[in-house]
Order: C-alpha cells, then sequence, then structure tokens
C-alpha cells in the first residue's frame, strides 16, 4: 500500500512540476504585462509536492529497515548520493542554459529580464523543472534511509 500511495504522489507531483515547467514559464520574445503566474501553479502543486516528499522519505525508511544485506543498503546509499551529484550537475547546466537564452541573469544589466525578481514569468523553468524535482526526491530517499539505519524498528512496531 505504500508503495502505491508513493508511485501515485510522486505522479501527481511530477505532473504539477511539469504543469509549470512547460504552461507557466513564457519565452524571451514575448512580453508579459500580468506578472508570474506561475505563482498560481506553485500553490497548487506544493501540498501535492510535500506530500510526496514525505511519502518518498516514508517509503526509503521503511525499505532500508527492512533491508538484511547491509553491504547492498551502503551500496544504494553511495548510488543515491552519486545521482545527487549528477543531477547537481544537470541542473546546474540547465539553469546556464536557460539564462543564455534570456541574455543573463535579473542583474545583468545585458539581460532581457534585468531588474525582475529571481522568480519570475520567464525563469519559471530554472526552479521549477525535472531536475529539481528528481534532486529534492533523491535527497528525501537518501536521508529516510539514513533516518532507518539510524533508527531500526522496534521489536512492538514489527509485531503490528
Amino acid at each position: 500500500m505504500l508503495r502505491r500511495s508513493w508511485l501515485i504522489s510522486i505522479a501527481i507531483s511530477l505532473f504539477g512540476v511539469m504543469m509549470i515547467e512547460y504552461f507557466f514559464t513564457f519565452q524571451p520574445e514575448d512580453t508579459i504585462k500580468h506578472g508570474n503566474l506561475g505563482i498560481v501553479g506553485i500553490a497548487l502543486v506544493a501540498p501535492f509536492l510535500l506530500l510526496s516528499l514525505f511519502i518518498t522519505f516514508r517509503f526509503s525508511t521503511e525499505l532500508s529497515r527492512q533491508a538484511q544485506d547491509k553491504m547492498l543498503r551502503n551500496i544504494l546509499l553511495i548510488a543515491g548520493v552519486g545521482l545527487v551529484i549528477a543531477t547537481s550537475y544537470y541542473a546546474i547546466q540547465y539553469t546556464n542554459e536557460v539564462y543564455a537564452s534570456l541574455g543573463g541573469t535579473p542583474s545583468d544589466p545585458n539581460s532581457k529580464i534585468y531588474g525582475f525578481p529571481l522568480l519570475n514569468e520567464y525563469t519559471n523553468r530554472v526552479f521549477i523543472n525535472y531536475y529539481t524535482f528528481l534532486l529534492i526526491h533523491t535527497i528525501s530517499a537518501i536521508l529516510g534511509a539514513l533516518y532507518g539505519i539510524a533508527r531500526p524498528a522496534k521489536a512492538a512496531d514489527e509485531a503490528l
């Protein structure tokens, strides 16, 4: 049951992130007069995203508590850290590509978004994308696994 709720929460929150990234981020050629509509999407997706982070933490905690082979558990933790490093690298590259298409960051006087706040209608996809989604869920899973290793289930909990 926990696995099914984890998969459903991941799917719903990933769908929300995709919607914000593609429907609420505008191209540099477009002019916007109404401000960042992505805030509405973020407000709608945030509860599902927080729920999926909690369920990811809980799911990885239970998996690490049930794992019998300590070597496999350590290899999976190392793979998780490697995934965080790789995802961070690709997220930074993606951010640089988006800012290059905009002519620079909001603090660069030559950019199309000069003077805008850091999170605006042109930079929603810098902060809300697949890479950040994968990064925060991987970190949640690693923390859950570490918590499960540090605090194994008690005998009374296992009897239930």
